[in-house]
């Protein structure tokens, strides 16, 4: 995905006031608070200790009983809460029963984009015994117009519940501008300061699912317009954001009882409720939700007098579905309800773990998991006409994890971190999902389909992707609001991790292609699925050519710690081997992360070897990418940069303070992403000049020319800046933020390392094949020239090419530039040039095909060397064009 200026809300007070500025504009500035959003918070007072050192913290890590409750400090690690976007430490505070667990942050700096303390940064069911945590929220906390929330000071146990079956924590502290919008923006005057004092008491009872949240907000130096409400971040990779009256979706109703996200796996369910008055939304949720997962719901917009106060109650609920939560609700509110139930069953019997979705009055209400007899209740308003319909779908998506394998939170507490890679090797306890038994019908609700099996074998024992179509066409029409959808169009899509992967189906015919990226050929099986039965398929997937001493490598590439990160890290790995990607990089925005513990874990080394890097990510002067670092999850963000804590005048500036803050023994490289939509743009840049030079730098070593496999202005980017003398080495990536976006596997760098290990590349050897530009980018291609690309030559000189690819990707061409310019086009894959300029000249071979990748891509096939610099005269290359001009 690439993210272009947001360029917005300058000189508009647009944040926290509900009737200022445009609704669009409001609507705007919220998708940019929501993309990355981050501030300071002051350090716990003396007053109200929560550290280590308050006096006597009761044990956190004690496991309750029913009718039990605490808060407290947390001084073990045992005590906190594993998953994908745990980031708890010792210090924070533990609000707990025997059915749910909330970690709310310390008055300290918090290692994701919204760090305030006193805001609740993990959540999640208790579980049995050594199970992991499943924590999939990022940030939940009260906010006034999703512009400003309490800067958290003060983070006070006032009950911890012992005696009273009530735990009570007290946030206080004055309102807090989103600082990254300041940074972002390069303004200080982004959010003007309303002079508010937040109050905040968390609640939670014994045998509760909810905690109970109270936001007293004062206007204290004037009059206010403010409206409260409540903001939940949470993981894209691992759930869906679920509304009242819409289900699924990644919008918001007008008004509502509660809005959440249900875990894809069904294993947890989050939702924000009200206890009197609707939840309102009116901020612009589609725009927020084309950035990350969020759910959120206001009160209702009021003017405050000076020395005023509004208050506002709420509900965080948690639960194993979103039935229970709703079932809770209508008891809590008094709500007169009556009990529906059923079983889900198919022909091999009841169905554990199939989504039942709950409607009422026609209309989305609920969800209820199936148990392992395939029962559901649930409780509905009472006199409600009331229908049900069950999904056993599942996401159809198959990784080859072990059963039971946890999603890895790389913030997450060292024990929560190592117990979560064990799962990655022996397992854990499973979560029982209904998969590959299609959906119900309106006239059969509850009855599901029994699944046949497919195993997919590769005939080397090595990773590789599989996708399997319908033959004829999905079978089933479906409601998107009830029902998930096929993963990018396909009936299922599977990674052979250690070669060989089985999944279920449901009964038909069905087209199965499997591919292992652009150095292999694919192969292609119709495959009859039989219910209740057993099917196999052998895959052979030939090398077509062995580029010795090339590594292919992706230096762009998001996972979950990315806030647009749709898949976990360790899916991102499996696919990135089941597609050949060598050296995947970690580029997550402004975190730094190191993939290579699930390396190990999931027995990809011999395949494969992560890069620690980062993508630096200002929204209004580009992205870029720094590797390879060291990741140190002790710091905030792994060690990431907060650059929108700086301050800076130009782009030179910002470059100068990310190579200051991101050093390393071997670099690092600088990349710069997506220029077209970046760097370039901002700049102003046409070929020859810059009309913003305030905005542009040639401080960098590397540069995306492909960015999910388009072609063009990028391309003739590189060579006018190259033919000016800038050096630095093109580079090929996916960009991807989910499974197959972008590319991962043919949109690609070849980096010259000399080596055919991956796991013997050393930093130093990455950094140096970066230095001397022996890169070849890559869309399905990879070009074999006679001098490396990148080199310094002298005097005349015969350069051979020649374009390798598999049979199911065609290369129709090779075409030389000279100084940006097409100078020769060759038909076919291979050519040979006599190089013999009048004056120094820049060389870059483009390899082009006219058909399309079909059946992986519909793109067509195209690559492009490094640039070959050649010196006639021996007295040092001098760069054939002016350099840019400016202004």
């Amino acid at each position: 995905m690439r993210h272009s200026a947001l360029s917005l809300c300058l000189g508009s007070p647009c944040l926290g006031s509900p009737g200022s500025g445009s609704l669009r504009s409001r609507a705007l500035c919220s998708g940019l608070l929501l993309l990355l959003a981050c501030s300071d918070a002051d350090t716990t007072t003396e007053e109200n200790p929560t550290g280590p050192n308050a006096d006597a913290p009761a044990d956190a890590t004690r496991h309750l009983d029913e009718g039990e409750v605490l808060a407290a400090v947390i001084t073990d690690e045992r005590a906190l809460i594993g998953g994908i976007a745990s980031e708890g430490r010792t210090g924070d505070v533990k609000i707990y029963n025997d059915r749910v667990r909330f970690v709310i942050q310390a008055a300290r700096s918090g290692g994701y984009y919204i760090d305030q303390g006193g805001v609740v940064i993990d959540a999640d069911v208790v579980r049995g015994e050594g199970a992991p945590g499943r924590d999939m929220l990022t940030e939940w906390m009260p906010v006034v117009g999703l512009g400003r929330l309490s800067a958290g000071t003060t983070v006070t146990v006032a009950d911890d519940g012992t005696e009273s079956g009530r735990a009570v924590v007290v946030v206080e502290g004055e309102e807090s501008p989103i600082h990254f919008l300041e940074g972002a923006l390069e303004s200080e005057d982004v959010i003007a300061d309303e002079g508010l004092y937040f109050h905040t008491e968390y609640a939670l009872d014994a045998g509760s699912s909810f905690l109970g949240v109270t936001t007293t907000v004062t206007a204290q130096r004037g009059s206010a317009a403010v409206q409260i409400g409540d903001a939940m971040l949470a993981s894209q990779s691992v759930n869906t954001m679920w509304a009242e009256g819409i289900g699924l979706t990644d919008e918001a109703a007008e008004e509502m009882s509660w809005i959440g996200f249900v875990g894809d796996q069904g294993d947890l369910a989050l939702g924000v409720f009200a206890e009197t008055a609707p939840l309102q939304s009116n901020l612009g949720m589609a725009t927020i939700s084309s950035l990350l997962s969020i759910a959120a719901g206001f009160d209702a917009p009021v003017e405050l007098e000076d020395g005023e106060s509004r208050t506002w109650t709420r509900l965080y609920g948690v639960g194993p579905d979103l039935s229970t939560l709703t079932d809770a609700w209508l008891e809590r509110t008094g709500t007169a309800s009556e009990a529906i139930s059923g079983t889900v069953s198919a022909p091999d019997g009841e169905v554990a773990g199939a989504r039942v979705n709950i409607l009422v009055d026609g209309l989305p209400w609920s969800m209820a998991i199936t148990d392992e007899d395939g029962a559901f209740t649930a409780q509905v308003p009472a006199g409600a006409e009331t229908t049900t319909l069950a999904d056993g779908r599942g996401t159809g998506i198959y990784t080859d994890l072990p059963t039971g394998a946890a999603p890895y939170g790389p913030y997450s507490g060292s024990i929560s971190r190592t117990l979560a890679l064990s799962t990655m090797t022996d397992g854990g306890p499973e979560i029982v999902q209904a998969r590959g038994r299609g959906s119900a019908t309106t006239d059969d609700p509850l009855t599901l389909a029994e699944p046949g099996w497919l195993t997919i074998t590769a005939a080397d024992g090595l990773p590789f992707e599989a996708r399997l179509s319908f033959s004829d066409g999905d079978p089933e029409s479906v409601d998107g609001a009830l029902v998930q959808p096929r993963p990018s169009g396909y009936a299922a899509l599977a990674w052979g991790r250690d070669g060989a992967v089985r999944l279920p189906l449901t009964e038909g015919t069905y087209s199965l292609v499997a591919h292992r990226g652009l150095r292999y050929e694919l192969d292609t099986a119709d495959v009859e699925i039989v219910a209740g039965e057993e099917a196999a398929v052998t895959v052979v997937l030939e090398a077509a050519y062995t580029p010795d001493g090339w590594l292919v490598a992706d230096p762009h590439m998001h996972a979950a710690p990315s806030p647009d990160g749709k898949i976990p890290m360790a899916e991102r790995l499996v696919v990135a081997a089941g597609v050949g990607i060598q050296l995947p990089f970690g580029t997550d925005h402004d975190h730094v992360v190191d993939y290579s513990p699930l390396v190990d874990a999931l027995g990809l080394d011999d395949v494969l070897a992560s890069i620690v890097a980062t993508e630096v990510s200002p929204v209004v002067r580009g992205h870029f990418n720094t590797y390879p670092l060291q990741s140190d999850l002790d710091q905030i963000n792994g060690s990431g940069w907060r650059w929108w804590l700086e301050s800076f005048t130009d782009t030179g500036a910002l470059m100068d303070m990310l190579r200051g803050h991101h050093k390393s023994d071997a670099g690092p490289i600088v990349q710069v992403n997506h220029p077209m939509s970046g760097l370039a743009s901002f700049a102003g840049w046409e070929p020859g000049r810059v009309s913003r030079p305030d905005y542009w730098t040639d401080d960098f070593d590397a540069m995306e020319v492909n960015n999910g496999g388009g072609f063009g202005d990028e391309f003739e980017l590189y060579n006018d800046l190259i033919s000016r003398g800038l050096e630095f080495a093109p580079t090929g990536v996916s960009d991807s933020h989910n499974h197959l976006s972008g590319g991962p596997g043919y949109n690609v760098t070849f980096l010259g390392v000399d080596e055919r290990d991956p796991g013997l590349v050393t930093d130093d050897a990455l950094v140096e094949a970066f230095v001397a530009r022996r890169t070849v980018v890559a869309s399905g291609a990879w070009i074999a020239l006679s001098i490396d690309p990148g080199s310094d030559i002298v005097g005349p000189t015969t350069l051979d090419a020649r374009a390798h690819t598999p049979s199911w990707i065609g290369i129709d061409r090779l075409i030389l530039y000279e100084n940006g310019e097409a100078i020769d086009t060759v038909e076919g894959t291979s050519a040979s040039w006599e190089l013999a300029p009048d004056a120094d000249a820049a060389y870059v071979v483009l390899a082009q095909g006219d058909s399309s990748m079909s059946p992986i891509s519909s793109r067509t096939p195209w690559a492009m060397t490094s640039a070959i610099r050649l010196d006639v005269d021996g007295d040092g290359w001098a760069a054939p064009l002016p350099p840019l001009s400016e202004g």
